[in-house]
């Protein structure tokens, strides 16, 4: 007798959490669709934002005079030649 019940106050313990857990409650699907759009529209703010105009852009490299792209040339290397130096001293450090 000891062991039936002490099995019976064992299970009812198992299934305790699943019954404690409030029960699921399933969207209509009116609201399903209105939550996927509204997920939808907040992942196209957070990861691509709204485009820019075409004028907005910046001008063309192509349509620049040829001393103002031969200046930005050269600051483009001298940036680059700058950056290499400070990979090679950050690589001596680690070696």
């Amino acid at each position: 007798m000891k062991s039936r019940s002490l099995i019976l106050i064992l299970s009812l313990m198992a299934t305790a959490p699943a019954l404690a857990e409030p029960p699921r409650r399933e969207l209509p699907p009116e609201e399903k669709r209105e939550m996927r759009q509204q997920m939808r529209e907040h992942w196209y703010r957070e990861n691509i934002g709204p485009q820019r105009a075409d004028d907005a852009r910046p001008a063309n490299w192509r349509d620049l005079p040829p001393d103002e792209r031969r200046r930005l040339r050269e600051e483009m290397r001298q940036q680059n030649d700058r950056d290499d130096r400070r990979d090679k001293r950050g690589s001596r450090k680690g070696d």
